[in-house]
C-alpha cells in the first residue's frame, strides 16, 4: 500500500512539472528573441528574471501551484512594497526554494520505505517547513523596509533644513532610498503634490504596511498644509521626526534580536518528523527485536508523542517569532465556513444554539465581551459551532487511533518475525526463515486454541506438544514455546478499546473544546502590549500638533481615530456625539476604555475643552513620552528574555523526545525485559 501511495504522489508531482515545462516551453517558443543591451541581457540574472516571470504566469494555470503562489503574493502584498515586475519575481523565488527543498526531502524519504503514517507525518512536516522559509522572507522584507525608513527619515530631516519645504524634502530623499522604501515614498509624495492631500492620505493610511509611515505621511501633509511652527525647542516637524526615529530604533532593535535568539529553532523543532524514520531504520537493523516496541500500542504511542510535540513546539516557537503590528478588524478576513454549515445544514443551527449560553446570561455577556476585547469578529454562534466541531474531531480521532493502535498490535503479534534476544544483531536468511515459520507456528497454535472452551495452561502446553509432534509435555522446547504462545494470546485477547481510553478520549475532547476561549483569553493579554504602544503612539501625535495654533480637541480627536487600532472604535462613537456635547463624548470615551494611560489622555483633553489650551494640557507630555520608552524599552527586553528561553527549550524538547521516547527508553525497555526473560531461565 505505501508503495502504491508513493508511486502515486510521483506521478502526480511529476505530471505537474511535467505540465509546468511543457507550457514554460511552449512560451518560450513562441516569444520572440529579443536583442539586450550589452552583456547584462545575456547574464544568468536576466535569463532567471525571463524565467520567474514566465513561470509566474504559467504557474497561474496550474490549480495546485496557483493556490500556492496567491497565497505568497499577498503576503506580500500587504507590505506594498514592490512594483509588480518585482513582486512576482520574489514570489517565484519563494517557490522555487521550496519546491528545491520539498524534492530534496522526498527523494531522501524514498531511500527508507516508510509507511503510511510516517509519510503522512513528512508532509505535513514538508507544509510547515514551507511556512517557515516564506515567513522568512517576508521578515526579511519587513526588516528592510524599517531600516531603510530610518535612513529615509534622516535624509528628509537634512533635506528639509536646507530647503524648508517638506514636499521638496521628500524628493531630493526619494533619490538616495533603498528599493523597498522608494515605493512608499514615492506614494507619500505623490499625496504631498496631489490636488486633495486629505482625500488621497484616508487611501493610503488603509494600505500603509507600517504605522511609522502613517505618522510621517500624516505629518508631512500637516505641515504642508498649515506650515512648520517654530519654537524654543526647535521645528515641530523635525521634533516629530525625532520621535518616530526613536520608535524606530526600538523596533529595529527588538526585531534584531528576537530574530537572532530565534535563529533556527524553527527548523530544529521539526527535526524529528524527518529523523524519526532514519533513527527507527537504524534501531531495527542493529536490534531487530525493537520491532516488538515500535509495533505495540506504546510504540504507537511514543511515535504520535514525538511527532505532536514536534508540530506543537514549532507552532508555539512560530507565534512567539511573530511582530505584527495590532490591526482593528471589523470583518473576518477567511472564507466564513461557520456561516455556510449553519445555513447548510439545519438541525446544526438548534444543536449549537442549544449549547451555546442563554441571551443575557452573564456567560452569554462574558463570551460577547471576550470576543470584542480579542478583537475577533466572531459571532457567538460560530465559535460554539467551532468549540463543538474540535471536540468532536478530538473524539474521533482519538478512539480511531486507539482502535488503529490495538489492531496494528494484533497485526504485529500474530505475523511479525523477529528474534527473542536483544543480542542478535543482523539476521540471516535462514534465521528470517525459522522465524517466519516459528511466527506461522504460533499464529496457528493461537487460532486453534482461541476455539477451546475452559482454557488452561495445561491444554495449551498439551496443544502445542502435539503440534510439535512431542509426547512429554514437560520437554524444554514445549515448555518455551507454550510459554511464547501464551504470553502472545494475552495481548491478542486484550487488543480491543477500553473504557478507560473512551473515557480520555471525552477528557481531551473537553479540553479542546476550551481551546478556542483559551486562545481569545491569550490575544486579550496580547492586546494589552498593543494598547500601550498604542498610547505611546498618540502621545508622540500630541507632542507634534500641540503646536499648532489651529489645533483644536475634535481635530487632535480626528487625528487619534486615524491612526488608532486598539481604541479606534471607542474613538469614532466619542467623534459621532461630539457635536452634541464635548464633555459628555469625552466622559462616554472614559466610561468605555478601562485602560488608565488612555483615560489620563482623555482627562486632559476635557481641561482643554473648556478650560486652558491644548498645548498647556499637555505641557509635560514630552518627559511622559520619554518615561513610556523607557518603560517599552524595559518590557521589550523582559520578553526577549522569556522567549528566548521559551524557545531554547521548545527546540530541545522534540529532540529530547525523539531521542529517549524514540530510542532510549525502548532500549531500556526492552532489555529489562531480556534480563528478566534471561534469569528465568538460568533459574
Amino acid at each position: 500500500m505505501t508503495n502504491v501511495l508513493i508511486t502515486v504522489f510521483l506521478a502526480v508531482f511529476a505530471i505537474l512539472t511535467a505540465a509546468l515545462l511543457f507550457i514554460q516551453f511552449r512560451s518560450k517558443k513562441k516569444a520572440s528573441a529579443s536583442v539586450g543591451f550589452g552583456e547584462t541581457a545575456t547574464s544568468w540574472k536576466t535569463k532567471y528574471n525571463q524565467f520567474s516571470q514566465r513561470s509566474y504566469v504559467n504557474a497561474l494555470r496550474v490549480p495546485l501551484f496557483k493556490k500556492v503562489v496567491l497565497r505568497i503574493r499577498f503576503r506580500l502584498e500587504t507590505l506594498s512594497v514592490y512594483d509588480e515586475y518585482t513582486l512576482r519575481g520574489e514570489v517565484m523565488r519563494i517557490i522555487f526554494t521550496i519546491l528545491g527543498l520539498m524534492s530534496f526531502i522526498i527523494i531522501t524519504l524514498l531511500a527508507f520505505r516508510p509507511s503510511w503514517l510516517v509519510v503522512f507525518w513528512v508532509f505535513l512536516g514538508l507544509l510547515f517547513l514551507s511556512g517557515v522559509l516564506i515567513d522568512f522572507f517576508v521578515y526579511r522584507v519587513e526588516a528592510k523596509l524599517l531600516n531603510q525608513l530610518k535612513e529615509f527619515n534622516n535624509r528628509v530631516r537634512y533635506f528639509y533644513q536646507q530647503t524648508k519645504m517638506v514636499d521638496e524634502a521628500f524628493y531630493e530623499s526619494i533619490q538616495f532610498v533603498g528599493p523597498e522604501m522608494k515605493v512608499q515614498a514615492n506614494r507619500i509624495y505623490s499625496i504631498l503634490t496631489s490636488v486633495d492631500p486629505e482625500a488621497e492620505m484616508a487611501k493610503y493610511e488603509e494600505v500603509a504596511p507600517s504605522r511609522f509611515l502613517k505618522v510621517i505621511a500624516g505629518l508631512a501633509v500637516l505641515v504642508k498644509d498649515q506650515g512648520d511652527v517654530v519654537s524654543d525647542k526647535g521645528s515641530a516637524f523635525l521634533r516629530g521626526l525625532t520621535s518616530v526615529n526613536q520608535e524606530l530604533n526600538t523596533e529595529i532593535l527588538y526585531r534584531s534580536k528576537l530574530s537572532f535568539q530565534m535563529r533556527g529553532l524553527s527548523i530544529l523543532s521539526l527535526v524529528p518528523i524527518f529523523f524519526a524514520l532514519p533513527i527507527k531504520n537504524w534501531a531495527l537493523s542493529t536490534f531487530p527485536i525493537m520491532r516488538t516496541f515500535y509495533d505495540s500500542r506504546i510504540g504507537f504511542l511514543a511515535e504520535v508523542l514525538v511527532y505532536g510535540i514536534a508540530l506543537t513546539s514549532y507552532m508555539l516557537i512560530r507565534k512567539m517569532r511573530e511582530v505584527n503590528e495590532a490591526k482593528y478588524q471589523n470583518t473576518l478576513n477567511r472564507p466564513q465556513w461557520e456561516k455556510w454549515l449553519l445555513e447548510k445544514v439545519p438541525f446544526l443551527q438548534r444543536l449549537t444554539q442549544a449549547f451555546s449560553p442563554n441571551p443575557y446570561t452573564k456567560e452569554h455577556f462574558k463570551l460577547s465581551k471576550l470576543l470584542k476585547d480579542a478583537n475577533y469578529p466572531l459571532k457567538l454562534d460560530w465559535l460554539t459551532l467551532q468549540r463543538m466541531i474540535l471536540g468532536l474531531s478530538v473524539v474521533v480521532l482519538l478512539i480511531s487511533g486507539f482502535i488503529y493502535a490495538h489492531s496494528r498490535e494484533k497485526q504485529s503479534i500474530l505475523y511479525s518475525a523477529v528474534p527473542e534476544s536483544l543480542f542478535a544483531g543482523s539476521v540471516s536468511e535462514d534465521d528470517q526463515k525459522a522465524l517466519e515459520e516459528m511466527s506461522a507456528f504460533d499464529r496457528q497454535v493461537i487460532e486453534d486454541i482461541q476455539q477451546m472452551e475452559g482454557l488452561t495452561p495445561e491444554m495449551v502446553q498439551s496443544h502445542v506438544a502435539e503440534q510439535l509432534g512431542i509426547k512429554d509435555i514437560q520437554d524444554k522446547k514445549v515448555k518455551r514455546a507454550t510459554e511464547r504462545v501464551i504470553n502472545k494470546w494475552l495481548i491478542v485477547q486484550n487488543s480491543f478499546l477500553k473504557w478507560w481510553e473512551v473515557l480520555l478520549a471525552f477528557v481531551l475532547a473537553f479540553a479542546a473544546w476550551c481551546i478556542p476561549v483559551w486562545t481569545l483569553q491569550f490575544q486579550k493579554l496580547l492586546r494589552y502590549k498593543d494598547m500601550e504602544n498604542e498610547v505611546h503612539q498618540f502621545l508622540v501625535l500630541i507632542s507634534i500638533l500641540r503646536e499648532f495654533d489651529r489645533m483644536s480637541v475634535y481635530i487632535l480627536l480626528s487625528w487619534l481615530e486615524r491612526f488608532g487600532v486598539v481604541f479606534k472604535e471607542p474613538i469614532q462613537e466619542a467623534l459621532q456625539t461630539y457635536d452634541s456635547g464635548p464633555e459628555e463624548a469625552l466622559d462616554q470615551l472614559t466610561e468605555r476604555v478601562s485602560f488608565e494611560p488612555f483615560q489620563q489622555i482623555i482627562e486632559r483633553l476635557k481641561l482643554a475643552v473648556v478650560r486652558i489650551s491644548i498645548k498647556e494640557s499637555f505641557d509635560d507630555i514630552d518627559r511622559e513620552r520619554e518615561f513610556y520608552l523607557e518603560q517599552r524599552q524595559e518590557a521589550n527586553q523582559r520578553s526577549l528574555n522569556t522567549k528566548g528561553t521559551w524557545a531554547n527549550m521548545l527546540g530541545m524538547v522534540p529532540v529530547y523526545a525523539l531521542t529517549f521516547l524514540y530510542l532510549v527508553i525502548p532500549l531500556i525497555y526492552i532489555s529489562v525485559v531480556e534480563s528478566k526473560d534471561m534469569i528465568q531461565r538460568i533459574q
